[in-house]
């Protein structure tokens, strides 16, 4: 198992419309692909953590090309970028168990 952790820097004036986007438009083309939603966080500062869990790494990256070609991310693309939840700096670490 692994799980991606993405740190989005965005500095959205509404945070309540963007997540909305994000659990109708994004969440769940990952979760039709096989990502396991675990959890979205925001801090003071407006930075946005966001969890997902994968088998490994290859699956990983077989579901990221997948949600990238679907035709739900192709068609909310322009929505999401003009929300911030596309095309905005992250950081992402990719995280393996130590157990």
């Amino acid at each position: 198992m692994v799980i991606r952790l993405r740190i989005y820097h965005s500095e959205m004036a509404d945070h309540d419309e963007s997540d909305q986007i994000f659990y109708s438009l994004v969440k769940p083309v990952h979760e039709k692909h096989g990502a396991l939603f675990r959890g979205r966080y925001r801090d003071a500062s407006g930075k946005v953590f966001v969890l997902w869990e994968y088998e490994n790494e290859n699956e990983l990256k077989r579901i990221q090309k997948v949600v990238a070609d679907d035709p739900e991310s192709q068609k909310n693309k322009t929505l999401r970028q003009k929300r911030g939840l596309h095309g905005i700096p992250f950081d992402e670490y990719i995280l393996k168990s130590t157990n």
